[in-house]
């Protein structure tokens, strides 16, 4: 079956959500093999179109995000939202690079109660509980999802990874920025603790 790329388009930006290949195929009533090369083929209609729009595949599925030259302009809304505070984003950074990560690691690195920041990360699906560390008291262990992938605008940790490498090029003011800031900090204060632990 030939499916048209623009109905694949219009099914993403009405869903507002990943879809998986399989949701799609049951959608357009194709194989799903057609439904990969037709999502390729529409990816690369957009970045040749220099859309505004891009095509973003995670774990979650597929999914209609913005272009990532418009990050400047996406960041006005972004900083019009409800915002994490720089508590909750320093932990988030943590996670995100120290992943799996117990409360109680979270806590010695931070130096301070993180209960009620962790909450909010859970509330706000940005972090989930991935089981239990092989230890006394079996703690939970912490780790990042889609959805906070999605909310930094990357496909993966190895892609923020290289985000944060890359920090002096990006416009200040978004959230990608945001983050960098929140692993710099967290970087900054894990060294103090490591140096304080040296002394003793």
């Amino acid at each position: 079956m030939n499916i048209d790329i623009a109905h694949i388009e219009a099914v993403l930006f009405a869903a507002a959500k990943p879809l998986t290949y399989d949701v799609l195929a049951d959608i357009f009533e194709s194989p799903k093999d057609d439904i990969i090369l037709a999502v390729k083929e529409l990816e690369s209609y957009l970045v040749h179109q220099n859309r505004g729009i891009r095509i973003r595949i995670s774990g979650m599925g597929v999914e209609l995000v913005s272009a990532p030259e418009a990050s400047e302009y996406i960041g006005q809304i972004r900083r019009k939202e409800d915002k994490l505070s720089n508590a909750a984003m320093e932990t988030l950074a943590l996670i995100a690079f120290k992943q799996p990560v117990t409360k109680a690691e979270v806590e010695e690195i931070r130096g301070v109660n993180s209960d009620k920041v962790l909450k909010q990360l859970l509330s706000r699906g940005l972090v989930s509980e991935l089981g239990h560390k092989d230890s006394i008291g079996r703690p939970i262990l912490y780790g990042t999802t889609d959805e906070f992938l999605r909310s930094v605008g990357v496909n993966s940790l190895a892609d923020l990874h290289e985000e944060v490498t890359h920090q002096d090029d990006r416009v200040e003011g978004t959230s990608d920025m945001t983050m960098v800031t929140a692993v710099d900090t967290v970087d900054e204060t894990e060294a103090l603790t490591t140096n304080s632990q040296d002394v003793h």
